[in-house]
């Protein structure tokens, strides 16, 4: 049941992102600020025990998706004193990830300020603070679908990634051999990404929709896998279907971002 449940919210996200991206891409990023705020809401890590680790994570998490996603809706705050800009801003007309590493370096900052106010003794302080910092990269990789939908893709790569992603979940919770499982779910986000870029008036073509179809219904199984064993042993809906149904989201960003910047490229 939760496979089921982490599997209807990443659909249920997938096809927000989508909808957002034919409107404005502002409204992508009010999606992947959900999909931050569920990845925030992880549930504690564990030590070899099997004990849960205190690790004040949310707000180092959900600063640095925050960050993330500010920074690619509106690549200027990158802009510094007069004559001294980064000329990646001169060329982000087609999408960014350039947040991601500042959004990591506040989540380290945030991360060791909350350590830092711990009144316990700050026991498993390495592991903590990692277990924040981690959460905050993943948070951060969901901007890759507002990247996508900035890019010359546009919505319809975005909509190419998200019927891969969904056909490759929707496949994997077939109850048989998980690698078996894992090939057909992989066949079927192919399949579906081809049949969306046949489907739509674009100048997307079908190999697009094979190439990036497929790698999202890879990386969206990873991630139910991921988190599914990140939230083992806890009973949370936050844990049980919240945490992975968000990172199969965040997972896919990327390669749907990457998909957007490869549109137009020879095959594609």
């Amino acid at each position: 049941m939760p496979r089921l449940g982490s599997t209807l919210l990443s659909l249920a996200l997938a096809g927000a992102i989508t909808l957002a991206a034919y409107a404005d891409p502002v409204f992508v990023g009010a999606a992947v600020v959900l999909v931050q705020v569920l990845i925030a809401l992880a549930p504690s890590a564990v030590d070899a025990t099997g004990h849960s680790i205190r690790s004040p994570h949310f707000v180092a998490a959900l600063s640095g998706g925050l960050v993330a996603t500010a920074i690619t809706l509106a690549p200027d705050l990158l802009n510094g004193a007069a004559g001294t800009s980064p000329d990646v801003v001169g060329a982000t007309d087609s999408g960014m990830l350039a947040g991601i590493l500042p959004a990591i370096a506040v989540s380290v900052f945030v991360a060791l300020i909350a350590q830092m106010l711990r009144t316990d003794g700050r026991p498993n302080l390495v592991p903590s603070t990692a277990y924040a910092v981690t959460l905050g990269a993943f948070a951060a990789m969901s901007t890759g679908w507002i990247g996508a939908a900035q890019s010359l893709g546009d919505a319809e790569a975005v909509a190419v990634g998200a019927a891969g992603l969904a056909a490759g979940l929707l496949v994997w919770l077939v109850p048989i051999d998980r690698f078996v499982c894992a090939v057909l779910a992989v066949v079927a986000g192919a399949g579906a990404g081809a049949a969306v870029t046949l489907a739509l008036d674009s100048t997307l073509t079908w190999a697009f929709g094979i190439t990036v179809g497929s790698a999202t219904a890879l990386f969206g199984v990873l991630g139910q896998v991921l988190g599914r064993a990140w939230s083992r042993g806890h009973t949370h809906a936050s844990a049980g279907w919240g945490f992975p149904g968000a990172m199969s989201i965040a997972l896919a960003a990327p390669l749907v971002y990457v998909g957007g910047q490869l549109v137009g490229a020879p095959g594609l």
